[in-house]
């Protein structure tokens, strides 16, 4: 229940401080004459839709990890544990220790 009571206070403190901004600063904050044009939108929007395809890459992976059997998790396990023995053999015969 104590988290609870930090996140009211906090929200109030937020809302106490945005009150005073509004009160203290000047009337006219807005940008001041035309709007300025920087350029192509293009680059933007693939940002945005790179991020929505690498989001839905990350969900289906851990959706799939997710159903993976436990014969299969083993077999995941053991492979790994493989490359790192076979690693670590590579390392010492080539370094010698």
């Amino acid at each position: 229940m104590g988290w609870i009571s930090r996140t009211i206070g906090q929200g109030r403190r937020a809302a106490l401080l945005a009150l005073s901004a509004i009160i203290f600063l000047p009337d006219k904050l807005a940008a001041q004459g035309a709007p300025v044009e920087t350029g192509s939108h293009i680059p933007v929007a693939l940002w945005f839709v790179g991020a929505v395809i690498l989001g839905l890459a990350i969900a289906y992976g851990i959706m799939r990890n997710r159903s993976r059997t436990r014969a299969e998790k083993q077999i995941t396990d053991q492979a790994t544990k493989n490359n790192y023995a076979e690693e670590e053999r590579d390392r010492v015969r080539t370094h010698g220790s």
